[in-house]
């Protein structure tokens, strides 16, 4: 039990240093946060990847090497939904497996920038939709990071059996509000500007807040569970040494009466 835990906290401190060194790319980089606007023409775009070829290539170097942060952390997120689920662990399984779909979807966008800058002197019409398909496919994730979300938020409103929750009740509050907050994703297929195009307020800008808040409000709870939880973990294995120590053993020859 005490490797299990110490394991946990390991694999969340990982998921968080690429968390970091994705997030850097992304910013400084690939220059995606804010993401260039759905208006930009063909020609556009591709100047734009011609002009900062050699920093984008970098930043999708650095995504691809970080970029499946969130794996290790939903893996961690569903053994804590575990500890709390009884009997058939349904939600335990929606959270591995949809954690894990986000991961692709998170992955799949710098391949797609990458791409882009890999050759950037293609037919601008080519460059263009690859660079599309990567923007598009990081704001539509709606088809599976609710289920995430959900997975978090019913273990948060149900019974709690196991001592140290990471899933106080109004985490669950905040995190079916997370979960309608990227519902609004998939509608950037339809708009070039405004508040529903891929850089606008409420498929961009508001998910990104709002995945940020959680995350930031996640991990210490992830944390602070963990280390009761290892204390606990401590304290029973030492006392189990000591009451072990503390046993008379019987001679053999006692036992056999000679």
């Amino acid at each position: 039990m005490v490797i299990s835990i110490r394991s946990q906290i390991i694999i969340l401190w990982w998921s968080i240093a690429f968390m970091i060194l994705y997030s850097l790319a992304m910013l400084f980089l690939l220059r995606m946060v804010p993401p260039p606007p759905a208006t930009d023409t063909a020609n556009q775009v591709a100047r734009w990847y011609t002009e900062r070829q050699t920093p984008i290539r970098i930043g999708a170097t650095i995504s691809g090497l970080t970029a499946a942060f969130m794996l290790p952390f939903w893996a961690v997120v569903a053994i804590q939904v575990s500890r709390q689920e009884q009997g058939h662990k349904i939600w335990t399984l929606l959270a591995a497996a949809a954690g894990t779909m986000m991961t692709l979807f998170i992955m799949m966008s710098p391949i797609c920038w990458g791409v882009a800058a890999f050759e950037p002197q293609r037919s601008p019409e080519i460059t263009a939709v690859v660079h599309q398909l990567g923007l598009l496919s990081f704001v539509t994730t709606d088809q599976i990071s609710p289920f995430c979300w959900a997975a978090v938020a019913v273990i948060c409103f149900l019974p709690q059996p196991a001592p140290h929750s990471p899933f106080p009740r109004w985490l669950g509050y905040f995190t079916a509000w997370t979960a309608l907050v990227f519902e609004v994703g998939a509608t950037s297929f339809n708009f070039h500007s405004g508040p529903l195009a891929w850089n606008g307020l409420l498929v961009y800008w508001l998910p990104l807040v709002f995945f940020g808040i959680w995350l930031m409000v996640m991990c210490p709870l992830m944390f602070k569970s963990l280390k009761l939880q290892l204390a606990d973990a401590l304290a029973a294995e030492a006392a189990h040494d000591t009451s072990a120590q503390g046993k008379t053993v019987t001679p053999a020859s006692e036992i056999l009466g000679t």
